[in-house]
This record gives C-alpha cells, structure tokens and sequence, in this order.
C-alpha cells in the first residue's frame, strides 16, 4: 500500500498538542480532530479489502471484483467483476510511483492494471498459470515501466520487473510456504513483508528475502509499512503494533505496543506519525509520538486506510466507508479519464488473440448511459494489409450487437468505416469486440495491449461513438509470424 501523508492534518495534530500519552490495554483518551470520522455512501455492500490514492481520485477494491472510486458524484463503481471479468476477489491495490497507473491482486490468480485517467484495463492475470490466491500488491517505478510484487498465498511472491508483461514474470519463496499477508516497499525493488507465521521479510533488490524478526511475536500479523530499511511498522492481532528501527546504539529493534483489544488489520505510518486500523471499527491515530483511539460512526472491522492530503479514508466490511472530510475534493470519474461523452465511458476490459491470427478484446461500459458503437478503424506499421474472413469480419458482441463484412476485405489504413449493424452497450456491461483475420489468417501477429501507441510495431483500433466521440485502443505486436 502507498502513502500519502496528510500534511495538513498531521501539522495541525502537533501544533495543538492535543494527543495525549497512551500504551497498554485499556481506555485510551480521543484524538483531537481537524474534522470527526463520518460514513459516506458506500455503491457496495460487499467487504472491501484495500484502498489507494491516485493522481486521480481514491480507488478501493473488494470481494467479488469490485473496484470503486471516489469522485465528485460521490462513490462510484468502475469495475464489477475484476481483470478476468470471473468475479475473483480483489484483497490488494497499490499505484504506480507517478499514480497514473492502479495495480490490483486478488483470488485466483486475479491482477489487473487499471489506467485512472483513460478507465482502461489491463489483464496480468495467472502470471506463468499460476492461479493461487494473492493477498496483496505491491508496485515500483512509473506507468508502463512499473515493478510489480504479488504476495501470494502460498507463501511466494511473484514479481515482474517488466510491468507485468507476459514471460516477465519469476517467483520467490518465503518462510517456508506460510501464507503471505502484506507486501509493502520504500524503494523500487527494497521492502518488507509479513506472513502467517509471525515473521518479517525484507528484500534490498526485491528477488531474495532475509528474515528480520519478529522474536516471540504471539500475535498474527496482518498489514506492513515500510518506509526504509530500518523504518517498518507491522499491524497485528489483539491490539499490538510493532515497529522496527533502530535503537539509540545504532541495532535494529522491534518494540510493540497494545493500544486495544481490537485486531488490528493496517498500518499507515509517516515520519513516525499516522494511523493503524481494525475490527470493530477501530482506528488508532498517532502523532507528536503517541497513540490515541479516534470516535467512529462504525462497527464493522476496517481493512484498510489511506492518509491523503485533505481526507483520509477507512474502508472494510459490508462496503463500510469512513472518512475525515467527506467534502474534500474530487476529479470526475475516471471511466475514460479526461475523454467527454461516450468516450468517457468505456474503458478496456481485457485483449487476446486468436491463435494469433484475430485481434479480440473487451470493452466495458462503465457509465450511467447507454453507448452506440457506430464506426470502427484498425491500423497498423506490421506488414499486413486487410482484415476478412468468411461472414462478418467486424463484429461487437454487447447489449445490442454490431457487425459488418465486405467480401474483400477491410484494409489496416485507419480509415473509419461504419457498422453495417451498430452495437449498443448498456450501463454497466460488456462486449467483445473481434476485428477478424489479418491478411485471412496468411499473418499471425501476437500483441499486448498498451495504454500508448509504441513507437514501432503496433496495432491501434478505434471506435467511433454515437455522438462522434471515438477513442483508440492500442496494442504493442510481440510476435510476427506469415
């Protein structure tokens, strides 16, 4: 998980010197509060399982797929069913360095790249067919350059430093096939995490892991901050949180704290101050060195917390989320980014293609309004000259679908051409959108969808809206074969 710390708040927090000194279990006095916790509306009732900042809004992600963000219509739904469309879980998210990219792991093998400012995704799912369980994210680096870590349930991380592309992908085993629960970083290939076996990782070039403790620990241990080498903060069970630094003689030490009888699932830490969080609604602020419980409008068990620069935000079971300033700004919804109209609701779900000879890919309607699918355009730098097969070359499979066929052909010269038969995607579904047979099949291209057309060796195809939108979608060819 990212940080983001919120200057404003903290500021205020120390200038007031209104935390008072707390330790052990016990009643624990309330923080003193720029602004109260209050429940927003939630567009889900399902248990969500992470949230992360953006450069573009808050996203949080949940069972069964669900991947929400907070813009200035409130919450909203961007993603129903995950990367592979399956419904598999989503436990972790993370964002690029630059935050243009949200990354996302969970069940089944589920990873997902999500651009927040086009609404297009990406499917890094079963990376070398594994399929396990992931239990969290983290990533490195800039958009389309990212380093990519997955904390797996069977107690290996997979990691890509080639932006999740496919056969860029290896695998490292920790502790012993105990299941890992957190993943965090501080530097682009150094960071921490933590299994179920009470133990603490760190890797310094993010392929090799050396345990680091903790001695003793009786507690689980959930989530993980890391912040630098000797700067990492561990949330746990039964209250206890523990923090590794170093001590006055200079050696690494773990020292812990109970602030509650509340298991606690996440920690946020920056330069010693932040929060962690927990069942029961439980939220633990700490500044000017010291811990103090925060009041909650809720009961259900909190997953997860992000502390941004004018709102922090809570999320956990049945939807629940809270937040400090539920009036704080936000951008518009990122279903098509900075794209007005039609454009600006349809977002990449998934592309494939067949047998390497026919370019096949998932568009999603992520909108509150239907979209017509009216003209359609493919080009290419690769050797090949049309596309065609026998019926229909062009067809969109949605709530409405749309075809068209030319006996001859269709060429790659990314001129648009109209549907014989347009498409219709309703609010909230998808379609498949199949652009036929390079050259009849005489030309395999294999290709990985990008979110900018390369410089060399690419496929664009473009869609033309009902209210003369379009947007392209580009794809990088990997392999060329005739």
């Amino acid at each position: 998980m990212r940080r983001e710390q919120n200057t404003t708040r903290r500021e205020f927090l120390q200038a007031s010197g209104g935390i008072a000194a707390v330790a052990t279990v016990g009643a624990m006095p309330t923080a003193a509060e720029t602004a109260p916790w209050e429940s927003v509306t939630s567009p889900v009732d399902v248990t969500l399982w992470d949230v992360a900042k953006t450069d573009r809004n808050e996203f949080a992600v949940g069972g069964g797929g669900i991947v929400v963000e907070r813009t200035e219509q409130g919450w909203t739904t961007v993603l129903q069913s995950g990367p592979t469309s399956n419904g598999n879980s989503l436990y972790g998210a993370d964002v690029t360095d630059d935050g243009k990219r949200l990354w996302f792991a969970g069940s089944s093998g589920a990873i997902g790249e999500y651009d927040v400012e086009t609404g297009s995704l990406v499917d890094h799912s079963a990376p070398n067919d594994v399929t396990n369980n992931f239990s969290d994210i983290a990533v490195t680096g800039p958009k389309g350059d990212a380093n990519v870590y997955v904390a797996g349930g069977s107690g290996s991380v997979h990691y890509s430093f080639g932006n999740g592309a496919s056969g860029t992908w290896n695998a490292a085993s920790v502790g012993q096939g105990n299941a890992l629960k957190a993943i965090d970083f501080y530097g682009e290939k150094s960071g921490h995490l933590v299994n179920g076996n009470a133990k603490v990782f760190h890797t310094a070039d993010g392929a090799s892991w050396n345990r680091i403790g903790i001695a003793d620990a009786d507690v689980s241990l959930y989530g993980v901050d890391s912040d630098g080498e000797y700067d990492v903060g561990v949330a746990a069970g039964s209250g206890t949180v523990y923090h590794y630094a170093l001590d006055d003689q200079g050696v690494p030490t773990w020292t812990s704290e109970t602030l509650g009888e509340a298991g606690l699932r996440d920690v946020e830490l920056e330069g010693g101050d932040g929060y962690v969080v927990g069942n029961g609604g439980a939220v633990f602020d700490r500044a000017n060195g010291q811990w103090s419980q925060d009041d909650t409008p809720t009961s259900q068990g909190l997953k997860a917390i992000v502390d941004a620069s004018n709102n922090d935000i809570a999320v956990g079971a049945s939807g629940t989320i809270v937040e400090t300033n539920p009036d704080a700004d936000a951008d518009p919804g990122s279903g098509g980014g900075g794209q007005s109209g039609d454009a600006g609701r349809i977002g990449r779900v998934s592309a494939q293609t067949s047998e390497s000879e026919s370019l096949t890919f998932t568009i999603e309607n992520v909108g509150e309004e239907s979209v017509t699918v009216e003209e359609f355009a493919l080009e290419t730098d690769v050797g090949v000259s049309t596309i065609e097969r026998s019926g229909a070359e062009v067809t969109i499979a949605g709530d409405v679908n749309g075809s068209a066929d030319d006996a001859t052909g269709f060429p790659a010269d990314d001129a648009l051409r109209a549907l014989d038969a347009t498409a219709t995607l309703a609010p909230g579904t998808s379609g498949q959108v199949d652009f036929g047979e390079y050259d009849g099949g005489n030309v395999a291209l294999t290709v990985d969808p990008v979110a900018d057309r390369p410089a060399g060796s690419y496929v664009g195809a473009t869609l033309k809206y009902g209210d003369d939108t379009q947007e392209t979608f580009h794809f990088a060819v990997t392999n060329v074969n005739s």
